[in-house]
């Protein structure tokens, strides 16, 4: 072949000529076209026939050679070289399957990946429409941010073993402010060295699952519940046990013969539904946890936005036998984009969390966490939590007025106390109309609107599935909230 005849420059583009050389003959060799042995021109030639300066062509054999595509023999010249052996039968760039057919062939995956895949988290929802769990991000002080990143990006000279491995689990001002604001907020009853600081409540959901369950291990999750800790259980392969929140008193009614190794709550305000646990059913939960030697995992997502009185403590600080996880994220009180979370663990499990953790690498930047932990020090997280607790109470009750002014027939909402987000059941009237709220849903968000179906937080076949939207709340204002519903209402009625 003539080589000049199968390489295209672009003389007018940003990648050196001598690249593209490069890169087009080892195109040419990797898809078989170049097969080894061949000789190829000289350098000279070559660079006469692509109109380029010789040293361009020396360039891109020499990388060539140096990387083992071409071998040079001196005055026999520069051939494909014997290793290039290995791409042959790949000519097409397919994988083919033993049955030699061309079809590329399916990843081997493993258990817990297919496991996991199954849950389906939406991607790329629509901003400032009703997304569950998203704070209001306009709000944000971000000015104010700025100037505590640029002073811990200023005082990260001082601290010098800050920019190497050091404090991996947390950095110590920031474990300090959290328990500081724990203990105050949610009565939690706990030491700086017991928070573990990681980049998301995921990365929390994963590293205790990793940490206490084997294959087969029974667990225990709410139902309906969050589908983030169902994708933590189902890839550590967890043996699931639902708490079925739809009966009275579920924590009552616990089997005993499940022995759960971890059980997973948000008893504070539970997602998805709202629903507070009472201290009878939370000191059955400990009594329980007790009984089977369980660790309980207590998620408090935003128990912060607290409408009414003082939020109710902490599971966590009832426990008297130190079983009780506690864990608390950024990404509802100040803004995901941060990925920032945290754990409260038990002391015995202290030392092995620190040890699993340096080997995952789920910890967040130290400049972002000394400017976290200023801002939580100078009073600014708590003044920002109070504004936006009066700001959610206010969308809520924008959004249940609007739901009770134009979808009255349709929609049915369930106020709470607190929160980012609201439930609205399926009437009768709709259910009629041949809606169910996977359907609603989906016709919803084809036409803009966000919002998460009931149903789809139910994860076994053997609970009959209450029928509703949950429709974030935090991130519109009154006016988008009103203007959204309306929309909603006009979608909604004509089927």
């Amino acid at each position: 072949m003539l080589l000049a005849g199968h390489v295209s420059l672009d003389r007018d583009g940003e990648v050196a000529l001598s690249r593209q050389v490069y890169g087009q003959i080892r195109g040419l060799i990797e898809q078989g076209r170049l097969s080894a042995g061949v000789r190829l021109p000289t350098s000279r030639t070559l660079a006469k026939d692509l109109k380029v300066g010789r040293n361009t062509v020396m360039s891109a054999y020499e990388q060539l050679v140096m990387e083992g595509f071409l071998e040079a023999d001196g005055r026999r010249g520069t051939r494909v070289s014997e290793a290039s052996r290995g791409f042959e039968g790949h000519g097409s760039g397919d994988i083919r399957d033993g049955d030699g057919k061309g079809e590329t062939a399916s990843p081997r995956l493993s258990v817990q990946a297919l496991e996991m895949m199954q849950i389906r988290r939406r991607e790329q929802p629509a901003f400032h429409s009703f997304q569950p769990g998203l704070p209001e991000l306009r709000s944000f002080p971000h000015d104010l941010w700025a100037r505590h990143l640029r002073r811990a990006a200023r005082q990260m000279q001082l601290y010098p073993d800050m920019g190497g491995y050091a404090h991996y689990s947390g950095l110590p001002a920031l474990q300090e402010a959290i328990i500081e604001h724990a203990r105050l907020a949610r009565g939690v009853v706990a030491e700086p060295e017991q928070v573990v600081v990681l980049s998301s409540a995921q990365a929390a959901l994963d590293l205790v699952s990793r940490l206490l369950l084997n294959i087969g291990d029974p667990a225990m999750m709410e139902e309906p519940g969050y589908s983030g800790v169902l994708a933590s259980l189902k890839g550590v392969q967890a043996d699931m046990y639902p708490i079925v929140l739809d009966e009275e008193a579920p924590f009552s009614q616990l089997p005993k013969s499940a022995a759960p190794k971890l059980i997973y709550v948000t008893p504070s305000h539970q997602f998805p539904t709202g629903r507070l646990m009472g201290l009878d059913e939370r000191l059955a939960l400990l009594k329980y946890a007790s009984q089977c030697d369980s660790y309980v995992l207590e998620d408090d997502y935003d128990s912060e936005f607290h409408f009414k009185g003082t939020p109710i403590s902490s599971l966590q600080g009832l426990d008297r036998q130190e079983r009780v996880i506690y864990m608390g994220t950024f990404s509802k009180s100040l803004m995901p984009a941060l990925h920032a979370a945290y754990l409260i663990m038990p002391p015995k499990l202290v030392n092995p969390t620190l040890a699993m953790h340096r080997n995952v690498g789920s910890a967040p930047a130290l400049v972002l966490q000394l400017a976290l932990a200023s801002f939580m020090q100078e009073g600014q997280f708590r003044a920002h939590i109070r504004q936006m607790c009066m700001l959610y109470q206010e969308r809520q009750d924008g959004l249940v007025s609007a739901l009770e002014r134009y979808c009255a027939k349709t929609l049915i909402p369930m106020p709470q106390d607190g929160g980012i987000q609201l439930l609205a059941m399926l009437s009768d009237h709709t259910k009629a109309m041949g809606w169910d709220d996977q359907s609603l849903s989906h016709y919803l968000r084809s036409h803009g609107i966000e919002n998460s179906p009931l149903s789809g937080f139910y994860w076994t076949k053997d609970v009959p599935r209450r029928q509703g939207l949950f429709f974030g709340h935090a991130a519109s204002d009154l006016k988008e909230i009103d203007h959204q519903v309306r929309q909603m209402a006009a979608l909604i009625q004509p089927r």
